[in-house]
């Protein structure tokens, strides 16, 4: 695990805050942290710490080890970041199956009651090096996912049209996926 922290420290700043129990005071799977001074001005990450530890079914292929990673502009909607993040984490393992790129969790609901956003984009961490995407520890490669915030169109896009449609839709329109106040994606129908 040290060797993990060391390589999100590199990427995303120093560990500031972490989160290993619910609201409640139960125990989760994985630790939720926060790193402050990140190489993105405003933002701040926040990503699993624990999930790789759970081997997941990857369809045709060798079992996977991940952790998620959020991007969110400072001070917006922080407050819920670790319980959505423990949230997904329980999903995830409850599926016993890796997120595969492209895939989308929700719509469920508001992530946050200010804002539309309500579901989460499995990507790829656009916003670091590529050599931060995968981690190699002494038990082999940890996937770093990025989730992405979506509305309930751009969701419903995706599962009409596909990722690849959504990642050119985002090339074209280039918006601030860490800022979850955006507006919307132009998404039209098929």
């Amino acid at each position: 695990m040290a060797h993990l922290v060391e390589h999100f420290e590199r990427y995303l700043g120093t560990i500031s805050e972490g989160w290993s129990k619910d609201a409640d005071g139960n125990p989760q799977h994985a630790q939720v942290v926060k790193f402050a001074d990140g190489p993105l001005d405003g933002v701040t990450a926040y990503s699993t710490l624990g999930l790789s530890r759970h081997e997941l079914a990857l369809p045709g292929k060798a079992p996977v080890r991940m952790e998620l990673l959020i991007l969110v502009r400072r001070g917006h909607f922080e407050r819920y970041v670790p319980s959505i993040m423990q949230q997904l984490v329980q999903e995830v393992i409850h599926e016993g199956r890796a997120p595969l790129r492209g895939e989308v969790m929700g719509p469920r609901g508001a992530l946050d009651p200010d804002t539309g956003l309500e579901a989460f984009y499995f990507g790829v961490p656009v916003y670091q090096p590529e050599a931060f995407a995968t981690c190699e520890d002494s038990e082999g490669p940890i996937v770093i996912s990025w989730l992405v915030p979506l509305f309930p169109a751009e969701a419903s896009f995706v599962a009409t049209r596909g990722w690849p449609a959504l990642e050119d839709l985002l090339i074209q329109n280039d918006p601030d996926v860490t800022d979850w106040r955006r507006p919307p994606l132009p998404v039209h129908s098929p």
